[in-house]
């Protein structure tokens, strides 16, 4: 990763830890991590003081670090990752104030909490939220990072699609579809979701080896990652005859999604994004989904800003959102389509697509 742009990246936090009156920070999520050092290994932590930034990990991924960061210190812990902080910090007279993100283990944060004071005098807390708002407005560098992303995952369903007969199950092409993502130099970003059937009305169904028949539906929840980023799609398809309310369901899905994306904006409240896809789906006179409309997306496949009635806030250029608006029919079928939208002040840029609407595709198998 660009050493620059590291550096931008860390004179960001180094502000926000400034105007939080923190002397340093402690990174203990893979995603933090990997922002902050380039570093795309597990099991490793990041300290953050200053303009300066320390790599914590152990002996099976020191030769990555040494690739992966140059523009960190890298520690090779010999020790428990706890008693490797604390001995950092000790060797840090200036650091007194030091905060942690929210994904520290409850033990280890108490380990800490205990040992510091008495090895380097600190006072540990947790990370105030604006501390872990530098991530959510990307760079150029993260947007190319989910393009490519997206330009694979794109592909590797089209390798999948050709590929699929009847009498598949559900299981198979998912594991096709992360088969081919792997082959393109990516893994997937979250385990895929295929759903046949009446089994897509669950939004969050784990592939089964329910086979696909002569007649029927598929939905396809899936994504790739490309250096860390996310990529996260969602496609529905057609095998041989469906019914007509399955049709009109896909029509209002893509009305609502076009209206939703239509709406986002830099300046644009998260709410009123989610409040455009909803209205699509009531005027078509079927049942609103439950979950939100969209997401951040980056090196999480969920991060902020959540697009929901419950957001107010308003979007950023720079924000990468999905806007993934659903129909589901329980016993029947369910339909979502989704896409991964730059935010932009000219409005927004589909990083997963270049048509304007996904229509839907009918398989003759």
């Amino acid at each position: 990763m660009d050493i620059k742009l590291i550096k931008r990246r860390i004179a960001a936090i180094s502000r926000k830890l400034k105007k939080d009156s923190l002397d340093a920070i402690l990174l203990t999520s893979k995603a933090n991590t990997t922002y902050t050092t380039g570093f795309l290994g597990d099991d490793s932590w990041a300290l953050v003081a200053g303009s300066k930034v320390w790599l914590i990990t152990d002996s099976r991924y020191i030769e990555d670090a040494q690739q992966q960061c140059k523009s960190c210190e890298i520690i090779n812990r010999t020790v428990s990752l706890v008693d490797e902080v604390v001995k950092l910090a000790a060797s840090l007279k200036k650091v007194k104030r030091l905060a942690c993100d929210s994904s520290i283990g409850a033990c280890e944060f108490e380990l800490l909490k205990k040992k510091l004071p008495r090895a380097a005098k600190a006072k540990l807390s947790l990370a105030s939220e604006s501390i872990l708002q530098t991530r959510i407005v990307k760079d150029s560098c993260e947007v190319e990072e989910i393009k490519r992303a997206a330009k694979i995952s794109k592909k590797a369903l089209s390798r999948a699609i050709n590929e699929l007969r009847i009498g598949i199950s559900e299981s198979e092409l998912a594991g096709n579809i992360e088969y081919q993502m792997r082959k393109l130099g990516c893994r997937a970003s979250f385990d895929t979701i295929v759903a046949f059937g009446a089994n897509a009305s669950k939004p969050h169904h784990r592939a089964s080896m329910r086979k696909l028949k002569k007649n029927d539906t598929i939905l396809i929840d899936y994504g790739a990652r490309f250096n860390g980023y996310c990529s996260d799609m969602t496609r529905c398809f057609a095998v041989g005859n469906v019914s007509a309310e399955y049709l009109s369901a896909y029509k209002a899905v893509m009305l609502a999604q076009r209206a939703a994306i239509s709406k986002v904006r830099a300046g644009v409240r998260a709410c009123d994004v989610d409040a455009a896809a909803r209205e699509e789906i009531k005027k078509a006179n079927f049942p609103q989904y439950g979950h939100g409309t969209g997401h951040g997306l980056g090196l999480e496949v969920h991060e902020n800003p959540v697009v929901s009635v419950r957001n107010d806030k308003k979007l950023r250029a720079g924000e990468i959102i999905t806007i993934e608006p659903g129909i589901y029919m329980p016993g029947k079928f369910g339909i979502r389509i989704e896409d991964d939208i730059l935010v932009t002040k000219e409005g927004p840029v589909i990083l997963t697509r270049s048509k304007k609407s996904p229509l839907l595709e009918t398989l003759e198998l």
